[in-house]
């Protein structure tokens, strides 16, 4: 069935005789399935992997609704997968065995499926069904509490309603993990347990120590995750607990971030899939991240693990496009002195944004032609008198268009009050005859500060150190007021 608690709740299951727990794949593998109702059309084997679904087998169901997928000299992965109909219904199984058979029709997919030659699959229909029973009585409950004023003492009720019913499921689950320890299911309800935080020291006003609390909940967050078993990878339940821990759990600097993602990605070095995946995932999350500072990560993960040869899934082209962005980025990580401007303004006078005296400087790239730019520059010049000023803090903006006559008219128009320069078709023509007044990476500021987009606001200390960068305009008063409180600055 589609609803997204099959994976999240209890099953009772009989006790387990012998389960494959070691391996993780199977080779020469063969799944029978007859589906009653459906005859001579086409089925579909799917899997999950992370929080996405894949297809990676199609097959044709006969005239007596039978179909098997089966490979030889082909290894299959465990985990959750999926038979998918026609019309696009489906139903999940277990992969933890190298053969079975299932039985089911189309008017009840899970309710009548039965399963024979897999003990992990029994046990998981039943999961299956009892989940099914108990989604019945949730579902109203929570519509009903989510409905009304939450002070009430009938929120209250239904709440209390909600827990209970929670307990059980969780009660349920951990007794599948006694019985049936060895299982793969097992291993999956582990992975889905929350971590129970004993009894810790009270403050010595008697009220709990909530940093204990929290250290003791991220030192053990895994406890109940095998980093090193693949077969977690083929089901929803891993990718959002290791997003969430690196999201939520690990405070949002990139020095913790990257001291977690190394630990995390040494225990799952053992098992080449698992190092694959956690490695790809926190690459490619903090590639995107939009969060201020977070490119760190990327930077880090590509020199520590792509650099150096280890992602050998990863292709020379594949390779050599992380290595110049990471490469590109570098530069202007926060905690970097920046790069230097020495550009001219309209009066072709050179300005070098390195003899601006002051505590924090404002750097502000953008262009006179974009819509962005004209919604947020205004803004820029109210914060400028109004706060930045006041403050002795400068902006110095920089102009991305190289065709300039555009940025002329809007600075004569709207006589913008900080230093504005930008470089020229003329002096893009000729460098040589302007080199000896600047240098060459301020020559080439579009490719020295990675720019692509505009309006873009980086933040620096006295010393020109990037201190902040992807700010919108109406972040900037906060971001500085935040810095001076950190620094204790006044």
């Amino acid at each position: 069935m589609r609803k997204p608690f099959l994976i999240l709740s209890i099953f009772i299951a009989s006790c387990l005789s012998l389960f494959l727990h070691a391996q993780q794949s199977f080779t020469n593998y063969s799944y029978k399935f007859k589906i009653n109702g459906l005859k001579d059309t086409v089925c579909y084997l799917g899997f999950h992997f992370g929080e996405k679904k894949f297809v990676r087998d199609t097959a044709r169901i006969n005239a007596k609704g039978e179909v098997e997928f089966k490979r030889k000299n082909d290894t299959i992965p465990g985990g959750i997968y999926l038979f998918v109909l026609p019309n696009r219904r489906w139903f999940e199984f277990v992969i933890n065995e190298p053969s079975f058979s299932i039985e089911t029709d189309t008017v009840d997919l899970v309710g009548h499926a039965k399963a024979k030659g897999s003990v992990e699959n029994q046990i998981w229909f039943d999961y299956l069904r009892l989940m099914n029973a108990k989604y019945k009585e949730i579902e109203p409950v929570r519509k009903e509490r989510d409905s009304i004023d939450k002070k009430s003492e009938r929120y209250k009720i239904l709440d209390k309603k909600l827990s209970d019913l929670n307990d059980e499921v969780n009660a349920f689950r951990e007794s599948v993990i006694q019985k049936n320890g060895s299982s793969f299911v097992a291993d999956l309800f582990r992975a889905m347990k929350d971590i129970e935080i004993p009894e810790l020291p009270k403050n010595p006003d008697g009220s709990v120590d909530s940093l204990a609390r929290y250290q003791y909940f991220r030192s053990h967050y895994f406890d109940n995750i095998n980093l090193t078993d693949q077969r977690l990878l083929r089901t929803p339940v891993f990718e959002p607990k290791l997003m969430y821990y690196l999201e939520k759990v690990i405070p949002q600097f990139p020095d913790s971030i990257i001291a977690e993602a190394d630990k995390l990605v040494a225990r799952g070095k053992p098992n080449a899939e698992m190092f694959k995946f956690i490695v790809h995932t926190i690459t490619y999350t903090f590639e995107r991240s939009q969060v201020m500072c977070m490119d760190a990560v990327f930077v880090h993960m590509v020199e520590t693990y792509y650099n150096t040869g280890l992602a050998t899934w990863a292709d020379q082209t594949t390779l050599d496009k992380m290595k110049e962005r990471a490469a590109k980025l570098k530069p202007l990580l926060c905690g970097q002195q920046a790069p230097n401007i020495i550009l001219p303004d309209t009066n072709m006078v050179w300005h070098n944004l390195y003899d601006l005296q002051s505590d924090l400087t404002i750097l502000y790239f953008w262009d006179a032609t974009c819509s962005h730019c004209k919604k947020n520059t205004p803004k820029l010049v109210d914060i400028y008198n109004t706060y930045l000023k006041p403050n002795k803090i400068p902006i110095y903006a920089v102009e991305g268009e190289l065709e300039t006559d555009e940025w002329k008219k809007y600075l004569l128009e709207h006589k913008l009050p900080w230093i504005n320069v930008s470089d020229s078709p003329e002096i893009n023509k000729h460098p040589e005859k302007y080199i000896h007044l600047t240098d060459l990476p301020s020559l080439n500021f579009r490719h020295t500060w990675d720019l692509s987009t505009y309006p873009v606001v980086y933040v620096l200390d006295k010393n020109k150190v990037i201190i902040g960068k992807k700010l919108g305009v109406d972040q900037i008063e906060d971001f500085i007021e935040g810095y001076k409180r950190a620094k204790k600055i006044k």
